[in-house]
């Protein structure tokens, strides 16, 4: 299995890429009360969602910081969270204990389970192995029960949900056309979209706003009450949030780690800045990753990481505007 250190960057990405995501869940929340259920729980609005539709969205405690960012995907009778694996530890058992009084059943999905298809060959692949309307869709849910989502910048790519036995026989048949990379390079496409997901080292630590989440559709200001949701109005409507993702990219004799400090050059003093939330390092050394930092950051500011001795940093555009909160 191929690794994101034999890639200079993501322009060189194969034609035809498959990423297990192996350091993933897919976590499944079933039974007649699973949308009410939901609702009370995340920032998104699931109501106005429909079987083979999809978004982006934070689990908060009560203070309003993110226990876990997910991708929730509406199934015709379950709703799938995918999230790193690291955060399921922490933050299941916090989405559980909510669920005494609901009818509903919450755990590791079994039925199906998730792969990322990726390069300029990707939607072919699809059209003549799946389904050629999917290639259209930002998401589409087939007869098969197979969900297809398209993914953000920096390239095409497709987030697929499968059933296990179809996903078997199509994995099979990746194996000889693909080349197969472990899911570094997933997360390297997640940070260049500046979509950050929470590792079980920063969970509950950031209000939603933090991670730019108001900016990729993932906050229902109108839905009504969930866990957090007075911190998060409160952050939109009287400005209480100061802080943003960002996009840093630079040069690092190691990869930096999520948690880690990254510190900001002024009057020739470092100083503490913000966190890392995610980040990766190809082949020559290059390094890129998200951090949060003060929204008012100076695109020209040259950065480090704390713990990393040799690391520089600089500021990198997102692909995407951040609302005003």
């Amino acid at each position: 299995m191929l690794t994101l250190s034999q890639l200079e960057n993501i322009s060189q990405l194969p034609d035809l890429v498959l990423c297990p995501l192996n350091s993933w869940d897919l976590i499944s929340v079933t039974g007649e009360d699973r949308v009410a259920f939901l609702q009370g729980q995340l920032t998104c609005d699931l109501e106005k969602l429909i079987p083979g539709e999809q978004t982006l969205a934070a689990h908060c405690n009560p203070q309003g910081k993110a226990w876990s960012v997910a991708r929730v995907i509406i199934l015709e009778d379950r709703i799938l969270l995918v999230q790193p694996s690291s955060v399921s530890t922490v933050q299941l058992p916090e989405l559980k204990k909510y669920a005494a009084f609901s009818k509903v059943t919450i755990q590791k999905e079994t039925e199906y389970q998730a792969f990322g298809l990726a390069g300029c060959k990707s939607a072919q692949y699809i059209a003549e192995q799946v389904d050629t309307a999917a290639t259209h869709d930002t998401s589409r849910l087939l007869d098969s029960g197979t969900v297809l989502i398209k993914q953000p910048y920096p390239s095409l790519r497709y987030l697929v949900i499968m059933k296990n036995d179809a996903a078997e026989e199509l994995l099979l048949d990746l194996k000889d056309k693909a080349d197969v990379f472990d899911d570094s390079l997933w997360n390297a496409m997640n940070i260049a979209a500046g979509t950050g997901f929470i590792q079980a080292e920063t969970s509950a630590q950031f209000v939603p706003q933090m991670l730019n989440l108001q900016a990729l559709n993932a906050i229902s200001f109108t839905k009504g009450c969930y866990i957090g949701q007075e911190t998060v109005a409160r952050a939109k409507y009287r400005g209480a949030n100061k802080r943003a993702l960002f996009i840093l990219t630079g040069r690092s004799p190691e990869s930096p780690k999520t948690g880690q400090t990254i510190e900001v050059l002024l009057n020739n003093n470092w100083k503490r800045v913000g966190t890392i939330i995610s980040a990766c390092q190809y082949g020559d050394d290059h390094i890129e990753l998200l951090a949060v930092l003060p929204k008012d950051t100076n695109p020209a500011d040259v950065f480090q990481v704390k713990e990393i001795e040799g690391s520089t940093l600089y500021y990198a555009p997102l692909p995407y505007q951040i609302d005003e909160d």
